[in-house]
């Protein structure tokens, strides 16, 4: 048979593995780190874009006319107010933009405000006014020459390659 030596070690560690398990599951949890802080690099993403944020976050407006203008008076605004590189690079003012707007059809009304055209975006560029229809209201950045595809995919360089692209 087990000896009492045998007996009080075996009820020693019985006892020391309850007192662990008791003990463990009362401790308080594992601390959180803390959050990050912002980046420099996410700093300077969100400084260059803050001209196209600001026309993303802008009021609406009782009609798409008017939330056209809230969205490009934000982004010029901004552009001015920040240094940061401007969408619109003349804006109407608001009185001659909404009356100028209001003789537009519905559809293209629609399509000046930022939110709309980026959900109808297809729908949009079939009846959307021309950037000449647009001038006597608002002229935007527009695109000179569109990306090729080869320039906007990086070159893949084959693994164990030294070659520099």
């Amino acid at each position: 048979m087990i000896g009492t030596k045998a007996k009080l070690l075996l009820a020693a560690l019985i006892v020391g593995g309850a007192a662990f398990l008791v003990l463990r599951r009362h401790s308080p949890p594992p601390q959180r780190p803390p959050p990050q802080q912002e980046s420099e690099h996410g700093a300077g993403i969100d400084h260059a874009m803050a001209a196209v944020l600001a026309m993303q976050r802008a009021p609406e407006g009782n009609t798409p006319c008017e939330s056209a203008y809230n969205a490009f008076k934000a982004s010029y605004d901004v552009s001015q107010s920040q240094d940061t590189k401007a969408l619109v690079l003349k804006l109407a003012p608001r009185e001659e933009f909404l009356a100028k707007c209001a003789a537009l059809p519905a559809g293209a009304q629609a399509c000046l405000v930022p939110r709309y055209y980026a959900r109808h975006r297809d729908e949009c560029d079939r009846t959307h006014a021309t950037p000449e229809t647009l001038a006597p209201m608002v002229v935007l950045l527009q695109r000179t020459a569109p990306i090729a595809e080869e320039e906007s995919l990086p070159t893949p360089v084959p693994a164990g390659s030294t070659a520099v692209h």
